[in-house]
């Protein structure tokens, strides 16, 4: 084994849920340790954690894996053996995760945590890497648990019509998990879910009112999180970019967050209105935007829009008298192999004390989550020098997702 670390009522669940999660200093924060691993992947893999964490402790910031996922096909025990190192590691680090992903994928999807043991809606069975999430779950430090992704399909990452005027069809080309799945998930140790919604269904247009048919459905989706003993995370599953038109409305432009028509004050005032409208007492925290990734500049002048966006939607949040933790990703690259690059200090000024920066964690060689090569040729791309197989983990000092 070559890694040397080891380690009452829905209702009552979810409020002791919200007691707990609030920004503290941890009194007796765990000890720097040393894990060693197997092969360079895995030390890849785990390097990457080690320099997200050292970033946050130096910074004496919070931090949260939003994803984290990795395939159960071809090369499943390799990269379940990546996943394991890396788990390991979380651990060390204090760190909440939510693993990419559960919900209503189909049966040949190879990233579902959980999903329809058939074509449907309702999940009721675990894939491969669920020994492994299971394995690793919430302590009274930290909050595990997995991402639910239908509300997000059939958006603009994976249909090419997608807009305002065409934004898919309820229970067809998107949906919300049932009250059977959260019961489930619940079952199986899950504690958080991050639930992906959308920009352009809730708010069809920028700085206009909320859809109020989208927001029920919303709402319906959290009470059955709440009834399951759920604590939930609200992902805005977009990347910074906005469809506006298409289908009956004519045609489709793309807006870029940062230009004249989609300013940076757009995701706060959809964030002053998605606030209130997300008074569900499941909410633990509000995940501002999914990936920024897509703005109105590249480089350095991309984070810089980044972080005027974001700080100015955890001023219209705290407006609101809002307490709740926000979740600030980091503009690309936000792996936690390249965390800093952009963004060298914390940038956001909270009043409230309760913002977590948010990376995603993938393990093939460009953190994308397509795994197209295989682990015999990802084994061959780590650079040169290979990171060292036993790495020194910084755990966090400060935590605002907590059990």
């Amino acid at each position: 084994m070559p890694l040397i670390l080891r380690k009452g009522p829905a209702l009552v669940a979810v409020m002791l849920l919200l007691v707990a999660a609030v920004a503290v200093p941890l009194e007796n924060p765990r000890p720097v340790r040393v894990l060693c691993v197997a092969d360079d992947v895995q030390a890849r893999a785990v390097a990457g954690l080690a320099n997200f964490s050292a970033w946050l402790r130096r910074e004496h910031a919070a931090g949260f894996i939003g994803e984290i996922g990795w395939p159960s096909d071809k090369d499943q025990a390799q990269w379940s053996a990546v996943a394991e190192a890396w788990y390991e590691a979380a651990d060390a680090i204090g760190l909440p995760v939510t693993t990419w992903a559960a919900g209503a994928w189909p049966a040949n999807y190879p990233m579902a945590v959980y999903r329809p043991v058939a074509q449907g809606l309702q999940v009721d069975v675990a894939g491969p890497q669920a020994q492994i999430v299971e394995r690793h779950g919430s302590t009274p430090g930290y909050l595990r648990g997995v991402n639910l992704a239908a509300g997000s399909f059939g958006s603009s990452d994976a249909n090419g019509s997608f807009g305002t005027g065409n934004p898919g069809r309820y229970g067809l080309d998107y949906t919300y998990e049932t009250p059977s799945s959260y019961t489930f998930l619940a079952g199986r140790g899950v504690r958080l879910v991050r639930l992906a919604v959308n920009w352009e269904r809730l708010q069809p247009r920028p700085f206009g009112p909320l859809d109020a048919t989208e927001v029920n459905r919303v709402r319906d989706a959290l009470t059955h999180a709440r009834q399951a003993g759920l604590a939930v995370i609200i992902d805005l599953h977009n990347y910074g970019d906005y469809a506006l038109g298409g289908g009956s409305e004519g045609p489709l432009r793309m807006l870029r967050l940062g230009d004249a028509e989609l300013p940076t004050t757009a995701l706060a005032d959809f964030w002053r209105r998605m606030s209130s409208a997300a008074d569900n007492p499941s909410v633990i925290g509000l995940g501002l935007l999914n990936e920024p990734t897509r703005l109105a500049a590249d480089g350095r002048a991309g984070a810089l829009i980044w972080e005027r966006a974001s700080q100015e939607a955890v001023d219209a949040i705290r407006a609101n008298g809002d307490r709740r933790a926000i979740l600030v990703s980091g503009y690309v690259p936000m792996g936690p192999p390249s965390w800093g690059q952009m963004h060298p200090h914390a940038w956001i000024d909270d009043p409230a004390d309760r913002v977590a920066y948010e990376s995603h964690a993938y393990f093939d060689h460009d953190g994308s989550g397509h795994y197209w090569m295989s682990y015999d040729d990802e084994l061959r791309s780590v650079t040169w020098p290979p990171p060292a197989h036993c790495q020194r983990l910084t755990p966090m000092v400060r935590q605002v997702l907590t059990g």
